[in-house]
């Protein structure tokens, strides 16, 4: 499972630069004898974010080191979209111009919109016909998300697992606009909320 094996360095080491070297791999404790067994792998990562809290108590350090271990974009998809839309701002001075090509690529950038001072990103669910059918909140984690570790988990998750997703458009945005950016988690189903909803704040690009 190479894309574990990624996603666990890259976490092992925002934790040690956090919590001092070696709790990283407290935390990671066992991860090189999963398999591809996604429903062991979601136990797993309940365990390591309990292991997380214990090694991490500060909430707002765990926020950033989950933004940390986000997948990433450019490393999926390659950096031609984001150049592409950081060229269109350049030009036009514009979040409103940039939203709008982004909603152009439904299949890369979703259906972005602008309100008050904040970017909104509302995630499209995985499966939007079994979302439709979905009884009970281990069903909807399963249709709506993407993340592997959600779907199969049968155990409670916290929220701040879903700064991992905030780390995903953190990337995008500030890959855009070349400013650092602010994302926060405004809705989630983790949180027994019916969507994932993000708020991405641009200082000194977007104001109301």
């Amino acid at each position: 499972m190479t894309w574990m094996s990624d996603k666990m360095r890259k976490w092992e080491r925002s934790i040690d630069a956090c919590a001092g070297i070696g709790a990283g791999r407290r935390v990671t404790l066992g991860w090189e004898g999963l398999t591809n067994d996604l429903e062991a792998v979601a136990a797993w990562s309940v365990a390591a974010m309990e292991r997380l809290a214990v090694e991490v108590p500060d909430a707002a350090a765990r926020h950033g080191i989950m933004l940390d271990r986000s997948c990433v974009f450019v490393e999926e998809f390659g950096g031609g979209d984001i150049a592409a839309l950081r060229t269109l701002y350049l030009e036009t001075g514009s979040p409103a111009e940039v939203v709008r090509a982004m909603r152009e690529n439904p299949d890369r950038f979703g259906d972005p919109f602008i309100e008050d001072d904040a970017i909104v990103e509302i995630r499209r669910p995985r499966d939007p016909a079994a979302l439709a059918t979905a009884v009970t909140p281990q069903e909807r984690r399963a249709a709506a998300c993407f993340c592997p570790l959600v779907r199969e988990s049968c155990g409670p998750l916290p929220l701040e697992h879903c700064c991992c997703s905030s780390g995903w458009y953190r990337g995008i945005y500030e890959g855009i606009f070349g400013v650092p950016v602010d994302v926060t988690v405004e809705e989630s189903l983790l949180n027994g909320d019916d969507r994932c909803r993000f708020a991405v704040r641009v200082p000194g690009i977007l104001q109301t």
